[in-house]
């Protein structure tokens, strides 16, 4: 599922085509790029590689900028960066952050998102991918039920402004897609659906067999990573930190060239 590809520092079109290419086979699902460029070049270095395999968005947020329901800045690019003033909030912890898709509230989420990497932890701090049709096969022998309700069910994803109201899984020309933040479900729906989005959440961190279908990728710095946002859950690891931006990741959302 994870393809990897080495990057030059000046991105020639036979690599913009191969990502690309790869990227249009339903089988890939991860892209993990690989630099030797310096920390102050990763933002600048990626802005431009986004542009070359796509479309950057202005959907960046800012927990400084107010609550949950005002932190959209307009800006692309958001920091995914630890600071120990903010512990409550995933972007900036150094906490396990569990299993979601980062456009479950934004209704026309560009296709993938892509992160990359200033500074990481030693230890920890891998962002962990899981495929939708894995989280199918898994519960069509464990939980029936519960993934009878998902297939048939739509849920309300609210926060900064924006909302959706899809199902939580959902085949689309033959394949299984995924829209889900436990922490962006809205309290407006109904308790029977909160229930279900309760035990949907506690499966998907806590199965053992999820646990055996979920892949991670380490970043160093330099390195970058994007994904196709609504054929995957992804979340990341706890990691160590001692003091502030010891681990620093940019993130934007990017819609990727289709051919």
């Amino acid at each position: 599922m994870i393809n990897v590809f080495k990057l030059k520092k000046s991105l020639d079109q036979e690599t913009v085509d191969s990502i690309v290419n790869a990227w249009a086979l339903d089988e890939n699902k991860v892209f993990h790029l690989k630099s030797n460029i310096s920390s102050d070049q990763v933002r600048s270095f990626y802005e431009s590689v986004g542009k070359k395999i796509g479309k950057l968005h202005h959907l960046a947020e800012d927990v400084r900028h107010g609550d949950r329901d005002n932190q959209r800045t307009n800006e692309i690019w958001m920091e995914v960066r630890f600071d120990s003033k903010f512990p409550d909030a995933y972007r900036h912890s150094s906490n396990p952050q569990p299993f979601h898709t980062d456009g479950s509230y934004i209704r026309n989420y560009p296709n993938s998102t892509l992160m990359c990497c200033v500074a990481n932890s030693e230890v920890g701090g891998e962002t962990i991918f899981l495929k939708a049709k894995e989280i199918v096969k898994i519960l069509e022998t464990k939980d029936k039920k519960l993934l009878e309700f998902l297939l048939t069910n739509e849920i309300l994803h609210e926060r900064s402004g924006d909302s959706t109201n899809r199902k939580i899984i959902e085949m689309n020309n033959g394949h299984y897609k995924i829209n889900f933040n436990y922490h962006c479900v809205s309290k407006k729906n109904s308790q029977i659906s909160l229930d279900y989005v309760d035990q949907f959440f506690k499966f998907i961190n806590t199965s053992k067999d999820v646990k055996e279908k979920t892949q991670a990728v380490k970043l160093n710095v330099g390195d970058a990573v994007f994904w196709k946002d609504s054929d995957v859950l992804h979340g990341r690891n706890g990691f160590v930190a001692t003091k502030d931006s010891e681990r620093f990741i940019w993130k934007c959302a990017i819609e990727i060239l289709e051919k």
